[in-house]
């Protein structure tokens, strides 16, 4: 008797829920479903919320809600409201989450309103414990098959956008949240990275760009933070006036990297003045935040929305102007305009938001700007770096040149003062191999150039050449002084090979032709000299000696016949 007694009491109480229902503006209850989530704020009904308090059973939200002044919409400007949905729990499951779905909103209350006159009231929002790090989600337990009210409070100084009121089954809620949160983290974890990474290569090669880089990079990670409320779920620090002083920042100083990046002072100076609004029209605007706090989101929407377009265009110039790391900016810049496409007319409520969660969509555009533009400085330098290896080689070959005599293409006079100075400071070496020094004069070169003209006598300076580098050995280097004078510069243990080689090289010299010619040289060793030019002066008598002995005590021979004949 006790049990149909009872079940006649819920069935009562539930045809009264039911005429309650269709006398409550509303009427038609949203069906939950398990495999999405189910958006109730277009089937809600919104009223303007004074500090009354809410009705404490469903038979009295008739009467309450009629004394309700009806709104249109939620000002973006801030205010406070009331919320009502009817929800039928058509499925299996009775585990769900209630969630505000906005990205910031100050306070939020619920009132649901269950079967048999339950009334479960939940707290969340900006100042309010979460039970899903970053997300607004409050548990709700609906029986499956039953209906409920739903009486919602919301109230901010200003609504980043426009509410959407979701409810979804606690699994799927659960792995949602973990899903946005990883991409969150790893987000804010990769613009700390690159933050850190250019703040270091700054103090490697201090370009500026990669200061303003890092900085700006430091101001969108504590944007973005302060937009997830990271400092309230960590650190429990609730201040919405500071919110959106780092998206005013974001246009300062990115405009001061891009203004050094791209160096639009020396390429486009027109460009570089534009680009000031950039930096004076975010500072000006900076102030709403404490005076003006309703409305400095969207101050800070117009003046983003003027920075990008402002960013593009400079890339697009100099892009065109053959700056090539100037396309990873402008790419970086589309991965920033396309999630604020979306998420800038909603902030100003031209339109509802077109993604679940547009900040975390914005985030992660913004993070890949981060890496696109870590692209455009690596692109510059590597292009840089490239630029300087090119001027080295071509500073290199100069040298080079003003080495090389450009005839014979061995070292020059002005190569061998240097290596002799330079070898002559170095210290002694304790094997007691010293420098040594030849000095070389190639015969008969003037008999040539008169008789056969200069085409022959460079012909025999070029062969004499050629024979004296097959004497090449580590430690010996071939000089020509200029005009018929040598140098070979060696240590002293080298000495019989290279004698007996500039011997054999006369002898080539007869058998190619030459017959006119002979090769005279002198030797001095540096231990025995006090200084250069005493080296040089002892070889140069030696050489002379050696010329006057070979021409006493050689026969004189025709020209016209060969060398075997003599």
């Amino acid at each position: 008797m006790l049990w149909r007694a009872n079940t006649r009491q819920i069935g009562l109480f539930l045809l009264a829920l039911c005429l309650l229902a269709l006398s409550l503006p509303g009427h038609a209850a949203v069906e939950l479903s398990s495999d999405r989530r189910v958006a109730l704020f277009s089937h809600a009904e919104l009223y303007q919320a004074g500090p009354e308090a809410a009705p404490a059973t469903a038979q009295d939200l008739p009467g309450w809600l009629a004394q309700r002044q009806p709104a249109e919409k939620i000002s973006l400007f801030g205010g406070a409201y009331w919320l009502y949905v009817a929800v039928h729990n058509p499925t299996d499951n009775s585990q769900w989450v209630l969630d505000p779905d906005g990205r910031l909103i100050d306070q939020v209350t619920a009132y649901i309103y269950l079967p048999g006159g339950a009334v479960q009231q939940l707290h969340t929002g900006y100042r309010a414990q979460h039970e899903y790090m970053l997300h607004y989600g409050k548990n709700l337990t609906l029986p499956p098959g039953q209906s409920a009210f739903i009486l919602m409070r919301i109230a901010s100084p200003y609504y980043a956008a426009t509410p959407a009121l979701v409810v979804q089954t606690q699994g799927a809620y659960r792995q949602h949240v973990l899903l946005e949160n990883v991409l969150a983290l790893a987000a804010f974890g990769a613009l700390l990275t690159l933050a850190l990474y250019n703040f270091f290569i700054y103090t490697i090669h201090h370009d500026r760009a990669h200061f303003y880089y890092a900085i700006y990079l430091l101001t969108y990670f504590a944007g973005w933070a302060l937009t997830f409320q990271l400092p309230a779920e960590l650190l429990g620090w609730h201040n919405l006036h500071v919110h959106y002083i780092p998206f005013f920042l974001l246009p300062v100083f990115n405009t001061l990297f891009y203004l050094h990046f791209l160096d639009l002072p020396r390429y486009f100076p027109r460009l570089a003045k534009l680009s000031r609004i950039n930096l004076i029209l975010p500072l000006a605007l900076l102030p709403s935040c404490f005076i003006l706090l309703p409305y400095a989101h969207m101050l800070a929407t117009a003046a983003i929305s003027l920075w990008l377009f402002i960013a593009l265009a400079c890339g697009i110039a100099s892009l065109r102007s053959g700056f090539r790391p100037a396309r990873y900016f402008i790419l970086a810049f589309m991965a920033l305009l396309i999630p604020g496409l979306i998420i800038l007319p909603a902030n100003v409520g031209l339109m509802p938001s077109l993604v679940p969660n547009p900040e975390l969509f914005t985030l992660l555009g913004g993070t890949l700007d981060a890496v696109l533009l870590a692209f455009a400085l690596a692109d510059k330098i590597r292009r840089l770096a490239g630029e300087k290896d090119h001027a080295l080689q071509r500073l290199y070959s100069t040298m080079k040149l003003a080495r090389t005599d450009h005839l014979t293409g061995i070292l020059n006079r002005h190569a061998f003062d240097l290596d002799l100075a330079e070898k002559i400071l170095q210290p002694k070496p304790d094997n007691g191999c010293d420098l040594m020094l030849f000095l070389i004069d190639l015969d008969g070169l003037k008999t040539i150039n008169d008789k056969y003209g200069h085409a022959r006598g460079d012909e025999l300076l070029c062969r004499f050449t050629r024979e004296l580098e097959k004497l090449e050995n580590p430690g010996v280097s071939f000089y020509r002084l200029g005009g018929d004078e040598f140098t070979i510069l060696a240590h002293r243990d080298e000495e019989p090979r290279l004698s007996s080689g500039l011997k054999r090289i006369e002898q080539n010299l007869w058998q190619a032709g030459f017959a006119e010619t002979g090769v005279s040289f002198g030797v001095a060793y540096a231990n025995s000299c006090l200084s250069l030019n005493d080296l040089y002066t002892q070889a140069d008598k030696l050489m002379y000696e050696h010329k006057l002995s070979r021409r006493s005590n050689r026969p004189q021979r025709d020209p016209t016949i060969s060398p075997a004949q003599a």
